[in-house]
């Protein structure tokens, strides 16, 4: 067992590049979540609107199809850690802008929304470029643990952050909150640029000359039937979790009699279900990926249903469990994908993939304002459960993915150039 160990989480961090990749994102992971909360706050506090509200949420994540397909091109056709740096140094000084603008007495709503509409607009350049550094920083064999600290980055973002935020605010305002964040993209820059790579890709002049485009991207995805039913698959589960943010806060409220408070403290033990799995899943070898992600996509759903039991208790050891199965999804099909996905098309595919999954989060969200009020809020636990579940039970018909991540290697599909 302490060689299982040794060879995980202790020989990746003695990878300096690594390490140094993983403490700048998560604390630009960080900063990010600080900073959707102090944004989300500061224009209710100008406004109590939620029409306001709902145009930031447009700000943040309609300019992110755009982004998307600009980043892949842009992670492909050019050094991948400058490209990154520029991201992070531009979303760094944008956001320093807020708070040096609002102690000017300068700062207006419109200058919010132009902010938040550059972070959406760039986001995607961070979220492809991560995977498609990580092969480049890491052997083959320790793939899926960098996976699981990617994941974990996000996941302590998600717990971390929001609280921490709330309690920020209180004791200096929002806007200074903001700052914070600023302060951590401009960290994750300088670490990127200390990176050192040990594949061809470590420059564009080194990497083989390519006419590679979207549209191998695209034919890469429909034509690997891995790459397939693991997008479709996700695109479905974040459907059912687009209705979950939805239903969960009434949920809490009406069914559960808990009102805000019960609402915060699940969506905080489906966190830290996450968390604990993240880290176990980076720990683990020998595991047949595919067979792994269809059992746990199953096992989530199925952990999701438990909300129907309609109690506080059920709720807890409801989602403790889900966050527990769900978050090694990301972990798992991220590996496979990595030893399927040419390195000179990393950046677009992954982009695309990206892009693809995380739309249908927002997808759901619309759908179930639509249909809350017609269906009732424990059908729509039921609904979530049964996309979420279905997915999982879906792949499990895929024979190329049961068997993926088996002894045997991953092989590549070709794609012309």
């Amino acid at each position: 067992m302490q060689e299982t160990r040794e060879s995980s989480y202790g020989a990746i961090f003695r990878n300096p590049s690594f390490r140094r990749f993983w403490l700048g994102f998560t604390f630009s992971v960080l900063g990010d979540a600080l900073t959707q909360v102090a944004l989300t706050w500061f224009v209710y506090q100008q406004t109590q609107s939620a029409r306001a509200l709902g145009l930031l949420t447009l700000a943040y994540t309609g300019p992110v199809i755009v982004g998307g397909l600009i980043a892949g091109s842009l992670l492909d056709r050019f050094d991948r850690r400058k490209v990154m740096f520029a991201d992070n140094m531009i979303r760094g000084t944008t956001m320093a802008l807020i708070p040096l603008l609002h102690l000017l007495g300068m700062l207006q709503l419109w200058m919010v929304y132009a902010a938040a509409a550059v972070y959406g607009s760039l986001m995607m350049i961070s979220l492809a470029g991560g995977p498609t550094l990580i092969p480049s920083m890491v052997s083959e064999e320790q793939l899926s643990t960098a996976n699981s600290l990617e994941t974990l980055s996000f996941t302590l973002g998600g717990m971390i952050g929001p609280p921490l935020a709330g309690l920020l605010i209180a004791l200096i305002g929002a806007p200074n909150v903001i700052a914070l964040d600023a302060l951590t993209y401009f960290v994750f820059a300088i670490a990127l640029l200390t990176l050192r790579l040990h594949e061809d890709e470590s420059s564009p002049e080194e990497r083989p000359p390519t006419s590679y485009t979207l549209a191998d991207a695209f034919r890469l995805l429909t034509g690997n039937s891995i790459l397939l039913s693991t997008t479709l698959m996700y695109m479905t589960f974040n459907i059912g979790m687009g209705l979950f943010t939805v239903w969960m806060p009434i949920y809490a409220d009406q069914i559960l009699r808990g009102g805000s408070q019960v609402y915060g403290l699940l969506l905080g033990i489906m966190a830290a279900g996450q968390v604990i799995s993240s880290i176990v899943a980076g720990n683990l070898s020998g595991l047949s990926l595919g067979r792994s992600i269809v059992i746990a996509g199953m096992l989530a759903g199925i952990s999701m249903a438990l909300l129907l039991g309609r109690t506080l208790w059920w709720a807890i050891a409801g989602l403790a469990l889900f966050g527990f199965f769900s978050a090694p999804l990301t972990i798992w099909a991220q590996t496979l994908r990595m030893k399927i996905i040419p390195a000179p098309l990393r950046g677009r595919t992954f982009a695309l993939l990206r892009m693809l999954m995380q739309g249908t989060t927002p997808l759901g969200g619309v759908v179930g304002g639509l249909i809350v009020p017609l269906a009732g809020v424990v059908a729509m636990a039921g609904i979530s459960a049964s996309l979420m579940g279905g997915a999982g039970l879906a792949g499990s018909f895929v024979k190329d993915l049961r068997d993926a991540g088996s002894p045997s290697p991953t092989t590549q599909l070709e794609v012309s150039g």
